[in-house]
């Protein structure tokens, strides 16, 4: 066989083997591409089989379906990564696209089975934000309004701004399928502090007319700390309305620094990473050296920390006593501000 066919067999071979890894156990993989590229199910057979050659449209539509950079078909150059981005804009749909892509990955995660979510957390998981109503609305508006400058936000008071209903729906989704992933969290002292500074900022700034309407939105971070309290006493995930996942949970505290928001996914032989940039934006790589790099990043940062959740009860009280003291004084500031 002339080289140029053998290599172009080989790389058809090594697509397939990648799409095999990447695609959710549950469904049927040539019937997918059968109705994604519009072919019949025995044409999508021959394919995955090497008896029929992909055009490059047809594997630039598979890639984009299942989330594959077209990079994970070259794995000689370990030094180049490539990276799947959001292209966040300063309008409302740029925005709804980020939700709509994360709540894509989360809930494709949550399709394999026992899935696996790695978070190094400099902040509170984003996850969580989406739990309640009134901390969901505060991190989305400092998010388009103080970020974003999306321009219908900007000379508004939060009280004004109304979060379209296609966001909230979305958000909700992505936590209620986050909850179904057993979850691993290495948290730090500073991990609640960005919250709370955003909050406290808004308050300053007057962007909050009412006491009131601060004060729930502290009453939320707070009961979501809680959930993530209990989840750590029982080892399992929480639903948004206090009902036990069958997913585990696992919480370490860490005494070094995390630095950046960091995201480890692992279903069976599939990996990915997820690193943030610009503040809550994330990028995502199915990379397999970068992703064991990552993983070994995640593995000394778990061994040189104490995990709380399950076990060591006096640290995990010690650790959300601290917490809840961070809350109670934001709560009592802005009662006591004129």
């Amino acid at each position: 066989m002339p080289s140029k066919l053998k290599n172009a067999n080989n790389f058809q071979e090594k697509w397939n083997d990648v799409l095999q890894k990447h695609a959710p156990e549950n469904i049927s993989l040539a019937r997918e591409i059968s109705e994604l590229l519009d072919i019949s199910l025995d044409s999508a057979y021959r394919r995955l089989r090497n008896e029929t050659d992909y055009t490059l449209d047809e594997a630039a539509l598979i890639a984009n379906h299942f989330n594959i950079p077209l990079e994970a078909l070259n794995n000689e150059r370990h030094a180049m990564v490539s990276f799947k981005t959001n292209a966040l804009k300063n309008d409302i749909d740029s925005y709804t696209a980020y939700l709509e892509n994360m709540h894509s990955s989360v809930k494709r995660l949550a399709s394999f089975e026992n899935p696996q979510l790695y978070f190094g957390a400099e902040d509170i998981p984003v996850f969580y934000h989406y739990s309640s109503e009134h901390l969901l609305k505060f991190k989305i508006t400092y998010w388009l309004k103080s970020l974003m400058l999306v321009p219908e936000f900007q000379n508004m008071t939060y009280d004004k701004i109304e979060i379209p209903e296609i966001l909230i729906k979305t958000a909700h989704e992505i936590f209620k399928n986050f909850a179904k992933v057993n979850s691993t969290e290495i948290w730090t002292a500073e991990t609640v502090l960005s919250t709370v500074k955003q909050i406290k900022f808004y308050w300053e700034a007057g962007f909050f007319e009412l006491k009131d309407e601060a004060l729930l939105v502290v009453d939320d971070l707070e009961l979501c700390l809680k959930r993530i309290q209990k989840q750590a006493e029982t080892g399992y995930m929480f639903n948004a309305n206090g009902t036990m996942s069958s997913a585990t949970y696992r919480l370490f505290v860490s005494d070094v620094m995390v630095g950046t928001n960091s995201i480890l996914a692992k279903a069976g032989d599939h990996m990915f990473s997820y690193i943030s940039y610009s503040t809550f934006n994330f990028m995502q790589t199915s990379n397999s050296d970068f992703n064991l790099q990552n993983e070994l990043w995640m593995n000394n940062l778990m061994s040189r920390s104490t995990m709380i959740s399950t076990v060591a009860e006096k640290q995990r009280n010690q650790f959300f006593k601290s917490v809840y003291k961070v809350i109670a004084e934001l709560k009592q500031y802005i009662i006591d501000s004129d």
